[in-house]
């Protein structure tokens, strides 16, 4: 582990401004919190991020002095940036994967490193859970709205609830980021009146999910649900192995429910998994070619970016149908750009997230940087359920989970300053 360096910006500093500056880069952090899934303003995101990142430099400037907060998560990025980087020499366009490194991996690394330092008090976790909020509740009530109105039913999938984001799959995506930050909300606020609007919130969400049609979205809230309970149970064995069995049940429901099945012909999943057509068959077909590709060369990549896909394999583009222009699984597809390596990295990445901010033990009431982290970690296990099956981890999707989970390991930090004073 990196010790935490210590450097001396100005011999003195100037509190006043470096508390302006700070407020300033509070304003903007916690309103890319809510603007992120907002599909029609995408400026407003680099504004943001851009304004965060500056003014919390500006405020540590103005303090005197900085300590850089390492975190567990040093030694996977430095791991997962060089081989994003190394990818560049065996790209099938290499102009096109610079551009993707820039704008995911280093845009990446400036938001998550930014929320890690931002967090200087539990209030500041608290702001940005109210902000989490905010943003879920626009979410819900707009997408709400907007599906019924559209001519949207529950008993078919020919309408798929967007609300304002930019369509089914990234809604249900952003609803994996957000729903353990709502199912953990009792830790947090112990007011009576909270409850039944938390009750609401929770049907209300549930819906949003349900009418996306999203299988995947599906499964990912069901797991999120069963690691929550789990998280807060004193007897964790037996609240797991209930929880697994309770699971099994409420996805076969869902199986069976209006809009479940997009076209499938299960019946030949084991006989010809490349004849069951629908949605999954497409996605056979995809990770089928991407498993040869793969074998034929392990090591060598075709270059970062979904879109290399499309420019590597133009045969298979021509043959296959429009949607298939990437792997649809984010493991698959890093593999795939970065070569084994890359999957490498972005399995360890996952993994020491997971055990870095998963709770030793049920976190308490009212503990703040406990509960985010505790939060966090079953958003990570949901993140990457729900992109086995697409690749969200770019654009909004992908700057939210490097926010949400630098907020939880700037929490930890707090939290562990703490122990030592």
């Amino acid at each position: 582990m990196l010790k935490a360096a210590v450097s001396a910006i100005r011999p003195s500093g100037h509190p006043a401004l470096a508390e302006v500056f700070f407020r300033i880069s509070r304003i903007f952090l916690l309103t890319m919190l809510v603007v992120l899934p907002l599909e029609a303003i995408t400026a407003l995101r680099e504004i943001t991020m851009i304004g965060a990142a500056l003014f919390l430099g500006l405020s540590f400037w103005a303090r005197g002095s900085f300590q850089f907060r390492a975190t567990a998560l040093f030694w996977p990025l430095v791991f997962y940036t060089a081989v994003c980087a190394f990818s560049l020499l065996t790209a099938v366009d290499a102009a096109y994967s610079f551009k993707e490194l820039r704008a995911e991996v280093l845009k990446g690394l400036i938001i998550f490193y930014t929320a890690v330092h931002f967090v200087e008090d539990d209030q500041h976790l608290a702001q940005a859970w109210r902000c989490i909020m905010l943003g879920l509740v626009a979410m819900v009530v707009c997408g709400l709205y907007m599906f019924f109105e559209e001519g949207g039913t529950l008993l078919n999938h020919a309408v798929r609830a967007g609300s304002l984001h930019s369509g089914y799959g990234t809604l249900g995506t952003y609803l994996v980021l957000v729903w353990p930050f709502l199912l953990f909300a009792p830790r947090l606020l112990q007011q009576s009146w909270v409850k039944p609007l938390w009750g609401l919130m929770i049907a209300a969400t549930a819906l949003l999910a349900f009418i996306t049609f999203s299988r995947a979205t599906w499964l990912s809230l069901t797991l999120q649900v069963a690691l929550t309970v789990v998280a807060i149970s004193r007897r964790r064995l037996r609240a797991a192995l209930l929880l697994a069995c309770a699971s099994l049940v409420v996805l076969t429901l869902l199986f069976f429910a209006p809009g479940a099945r997009h076209g499938e012909k299960w019946s030949l999943l084991f006989k010809d998994p490349l004849k069951t057509g629908g949605t999954a068959g497409d996605l056979l077909s995809a990770w089928q070619h991407s498993k040869q590709q793969i074998l034929n060369d392990p090591f060598r990549g075709i270059g970062l970016g979904r879109h290399s896909f499309s420019k590597a394999y133009p045969e298979f583009r021509r043959t296959h149908q429009p949607l298939l222009w990437h792997a649809h699984n984010m493991f698959v597809d890093l593999t795939l750009q970065l070569g084994v390596q890359g999957l490498v990295a972005i399995v360890l990445v996952m993994l020491v997230l997971v055990v870095s901010l998963w709770p030793r033990a049920p976190p308490a009431q009212g503990d703040w940087p406990a509960v985010f982290a505790a939060a966090a970690a079953v958003m990570v296990a949901g993140f990457c359920v729900r992109n086995m099956f697409d690749d969200f981890f770019v654009d909004d999707t992908g700057m939210l989970f490097w926010l949400l989970t630098g907020l939880a390991l700037g929490g930890k930090a707090l939290a562990a300053g703490r122990q030592v004073d």
